[in-house]
């Protein structure tokens, strides 16, 4: 009988140690949710209709607030690619930019299926040459497009069918090439935030299909087309944000912009023949130059870079102090309370540059070796476009800011050399800034 009793103390210690491991699982942080190899807290909650992804990170707008609508360009391989992965598992809507042929790249198609599984709650990739200001005009159409066609309502009687059809909805759009088709005015679609990523070092200076340096004209040039171009949809955004990729490797300051800039004229008169007898495009022979820049690849990068800086700068200038009474057959009163809102929305637009981190991308091994980070903790761009505290009106991110990196150039702070950037990008690609009343407002 005494030995009943001396078993019962152990049996009680079993059951208290049970009963506490018990609360101890209940009281445990949820699981990890893995985007390639940086893990992000998450919760996981199930709905009755679908299975929502909510970040833990509590210093995330876009966590707390409604999907937004991104573009990321050069998305495809690099931290355009860590970027989309990370936007879409916080159930964003995303609109990827490549150069190859999704039907035909494995690594463009893994992508477009992660991003679904991750949660973007729709995925469309758009094809582009961003060497080509042609087809950066194409891509801006198609972005417009998709966005018609993602924030426009069904017709009457199928918004049931849509509902049903949920699974398809969050499936890959691959929109036909083409731009907006003609017809009745639309309404202009939103876009929430531009993320202009895109970039190239090459180690041979090439020329590009107008003309110009191609590292200039992809890393510069296209930014500041595609911007203007999808201003419309972007002051129409959710706290628009336009990001544009700068680098602590940018020159300290910008050299002659005529040398910068020279351009070979095409004669488009004069073309060779290729060996079928065929004739041969620009942009085909747009490579067969020697090089007009008298800069090395290197200076070529950081010039570029230093580009991208005062485009911001400036880019956060012209739209906060924008005044559509300076325009030519604009009335000086506007009385619209749409209008007014409108142009509230332009001046707050938040543009903002940085130092993407030194990364491993292929651009880095290309031209400097494998010196940086793993991709998958380069983490800046997601960063700034996420974050409450780089968003319009924040203490420490004015629009027009540059972050992350040391050493921004002074350039940046001269009025004269910012303005004199600015009319040689719209020299070079008959883009103007001066007339957003014309399809923003």
């Amino acid at each position: 009988m005494g030995g009943g009793r001396a078993a019962h103390p152990p049996c009680l210690v079993s059951l208290v140690s049970a009963l506490l491991l018990l609360l101890l699982l209940l009281l445990a942080p949820m699981p990890l949710l893995v985007v390639g190899d940086s893990p992000l807290a998450a919760a996981i909650v199930a709905s009755s209709s679908s299975t929502t992804i909510t970040a833990a990170t509590t210093t995330t707008a876009s966590q707390r607030r409604r999907p937004r609508t991104f573009l990321i360009t050069g998305s495809t391989d690099g931290i355009g690619r860590h970027t989309s992965r990370r936007l879409a598992a916080d159930g964003h809507a995303l609109i990827v930019h490549g150069r190859a042929d999704p039907t035909s790249d494995a690594a463009v198609t893994s992508l477009l299926r992660d991003l679904v599984d991750l949660g973007a709650s729709r995925v469309a990739y758009l094809r582009a040459d961003l060497g080509d200001l042609d087809q950066v005009a194409g891509l801006a159409s198609d972005v417009v497009s998709t966005l018609r066609s993602w924030q426009t309502p069904p017709p009457p009687g199928e918004e049931e069918e849509e509902e049903e059809d949920d699974d398809d909805d969050r499936g890959v759009t691959i929109p036909a090439s083409g731009g907006v088709s003609s017809g009745p005015p639309m309404k202009t679609p939103s876009l929430d935030c531009l993320i202009n990523n895109a970039g190239v070092f090459d180690p041979i200076p090439r020329i590009s299909a107008r003309g110009y340096d191609a590292t200039m004209t992809i890393n510069v040039l296209a930014p500041f087309v595609l911007t203007r171009l999808l201003l419309p949809c972007l002051v129409r955004g959710n706290e628009p944000r336009i990001i544009t990729t700068s680098s602590v490797s940018q020159s300290r300051t910008m050299p002659n912009l005529n040398s910068l800039f020279a351009r070979r004229i095409f004669d488009n008169e004069r073309r060779e023949e290729n060996d079928d007898g065929g004739k041969t495009r620009d942009d085909d022979r747009r490579y067969d130059f020697e090089p007009l820049s008298p800069y090395s690849a290197h200076s070529l990068y950081s010039h570029s870079k230093l580009g991208n800086l005062l485009f911001t700068v400036q880019l956060a200038r012209v739209l906060s102090n924008y005044d559509p009474r300076g325009e030519e057959g604009v009335p000086t009163s506007r009385s619209s309370t749409s209008s007014s809102h409108l142009l509230n929305n332009l001046r707050r637009i938040q543009c903002l540059t940085m130092d993407p981190g030194t990364v491993n991308t292929k651009m880095l091994l290309a031209g400097w070796g494998p010196c940086g980070i793993s991709i998958n903790d380069a983490n800046n761009t997601y960063k700034l476009a996420t974050m409450d505290e780089y968003a319009y009106g924040a203490k420490g991110a004015r629009s027009g800011s540059y972050h992350f990196g040391w050493g921004m150039s002074q350039d940046a702070n001269d009025d004269g050399k910012l303005v004199d950037f600015w009319n040689k990008m719209t020299e070079c690609t008959g883009v103007r800034y001066d007339d957003l009343s014309r399809d923003c407002l």
